[in-house]
C-alpha cells in the first residue's frame, strides 16, 4: 500500500517537475558512474564530466522529441566513448531517453541504439585476439551487466507504454460512456435510464396524479407549406428547444414532439405536489415565448394549449429506439383540450382548475363537447393572480 500509494502522489506531480527531477537524477548518476568507473589510462576532466550535464539537459526536452533526443544523447556517449576516459554502462547515461523513444513507440531505433552499445563489446570481443584471459573475462561480465541493465531500461519503456495505451483506451472508453449516457438522457428521464441500466426488463408505473399539457402550433403545416424542408426545421428546432429550456426551468419532463405538437407532464417520473402549479407556470410562459418567434414565411406564431389532471401509466415501450410514454384518460383529456380549444389560449378541464385553486386567473368556458366524453366543463387560464393578462 505504501508503495501504491507513493507511486500515486508521484504521478500527480506537474510534467515539468518530473522532467526537472529526472534530468538532475541523470546528470548526478553519470557523474558518479564517471567518478567511480574503471579506468582506462585518462582521469576524467572538465570534458568527461560535461557528458552528464549534457544529457541531463537532453533529457528535459525528451517529451517533445523523443527519438530526437535518443540520438543526440547516443552521440554524446559515443563522442565520450572514443576517450580514454573512464567506461561507462551505456544504460546509465541513455536509460531515461532510452525508456522515453521505446514507449514514444520508436522501438525499431531504441532496439538499434541498445545493439549499438550492448552488442558491439561482443564484437568487439569476438575479433580480438590480444586479451588476457582476465581482461576477457572483465569484458564478459561487464557487457553482461550493461545488456542486463538495457533490457531493464526497454522493459521499463514497455511498461510506460503499456500503461500509457491503458489510460488511453480507459480515457476513450470513459468518453464513449458518457456520450452513451448523454444520448440515453436525451431519450428518458434520468432515474428510468438508471433503472434499464441496472438490469429492469419492464418499466411501467401507476401515477395517481399528474398534470399532463398538449400544445401545437395553430395552421403551422399550411403556413409552412411554401418555404423549404430545411426552413421548415430550422423554426421547429428554435421554438422547441426553447420550450425544452422552459420544461428544465420548471422541473417538468418533456415527453415527445409529433410534427408541430409538444408534450409535457409535471409529476413523473419523480412524484411533486405542485405538479398542477408547475404546469400551468410553464404554459403561461410557453405562451409568451411561442409569441416570439416567426413562422417560415416570418409571421408570428400561435399555440393551442390543452392540460388536465389525473391519473396515467407511464412506461418504456420498445427496444430499438425506445421512448419513455404516458397512457389513460387524463392523456386523452388533454389532446382533447388543446384540439378544441382556441388559438392564443390555455385550455384546462374542471379538475386542474379546482386544482390549481385560487393562484390563478381564469375564464370559464362552459361546457364543450369532446369526443369519447360527452359535454366537459372547461376553463381558460388567463394568468397568475394579482398579475397583469
Amino acid at each position: 500500500m505504501a508503495g501504491t500509494s507513493w507511486w500515486s502522489r508521484l504521478r500527480r506531480l506537474p510534467a515539468p517537475v518530473v522532467d526537472v527531477g529526472l534530468a538532475l537524477a541523470l546528470a548526478a548518476a553519470v557523474t558518479v558512474a564517471i567518478t567511480v568507473g574503471p579506468p582506462q589510462g585518462r582521469s576524467p576532466d572538465a570534458f568527461a564530466y560535461l557528458l552528464g550535464p549534457v544529457l541531463g539537459a537532453l533529457a528535459l526536452v525528451r517529451r517533445r522529441w523523443p527519438l530526437a533526443v535518443l540520438l543526440a544523447s547516443a552521440a554524446a556517449l559515443q563522442v565520450y566513448n572514443l576517450t580514454d576516459y573512464p567506461g561507462l554502462f551505456s544504460a546509465v547515461p541513455l536509460s531515461v531517453t532510452l525508456a522515453t523513444a521505446w514507449a514514444a513507440g520508436h522501438r525499431g531505433w531504441a532496439l538499434a541504439v541498445v545493439a549499438w552499445f550492448g552488442a558491439g563489446p561482443l564484437v568487439f570481443l569476438a575479433v580480438a585476439d590480444d586479451l588476457s584471459p582476465a581482461i576477457r573475462t572483465q569484458l564478459v561480465n561487464g557487457v553482461v551487466s550493461d545488456l542486463a541493465l538495457l533490457a531493464a531500461v526497454v522493459l521499463l519503456g514497455e511498461a510506460v507504454r503499456t500503461r500509457r495505451a491503458l489510460d488511453q483506451a480507459h480515457r476513450h472508453l470513459l468518453a464513449e460512456q458518457e456520450r452513451s449516457e448523454r444520448l440515453l438522457l436525451n431519450v428518458l428521464p434520468a432515474p428510468i435510464a438508471a433503472r434499464l441500466k441496472q438490469g429492469e426488463k419492464v418499466i411501467a408505473d401507476d401515477f395517481p396524479e399528474v398534470t399532463v399539457l398538449f400544445a401545437d402550433l395553430v395552421d403551422f403545416t399550411r403556413r409552412s407549406r411554401d418555404t423549404t424542408p430545411e426552413r421548415v426545421v430550422e423554426v421547429l428546432d428554435d421554438l422547441f428547444s426553447a420550450l425544452d429550456a422552459l420544461a428544465e426551468r420548471h422541473g417538468l419532463e418533456k415527453i415527445k414532439t409529433v410534427g408541430d405538437a409538444y408534450m409535457v407532464v409535471g409529476g413523473l417520473p419523480e412524484p411533486r405536489p405542485d405538479h398542477a402549479r408547475a404546469v400551468a407556470d410553464m404554459a403561461l410562459d410557453l405562451r409568451q415565448e411561442v409569441a416570439r418567434h416567426l413562422d417560415p414565411g416570418g409571421e408570428p406564431l400561435a399555440v393551442r394549449v390543452g392540460i388536465d389532471t389525473g391519473p396515467v401509466v407511464a412506461g418504456v415501450i420498445g427496444r430499438r429506439k425506445f421512448s419513455y410514454d404516458l397512457w389513460g384518460d387524463t392523456v386523452n383529456v388533454a389532446s382533447r383540450m388543446e384540439s378544441t380549444g382556441v388559438p392564443g389560449c390555455i385550455q384546462v378541464t374542471d379538475r386542474t382548475y379546482r386544482r390549481l385553486g385560487d393562484g390563478y386567473r381564469f375564464e370559464r368556458r362552459g361546457p364543450i363537447q369532446v369526443k369519447g366524453k360527452g359535454k366537459l366543463v372547461t376553463w381558460f387560464l388567463v394568468g397568475r393572480a394579482g398579475r397583469p393578462g
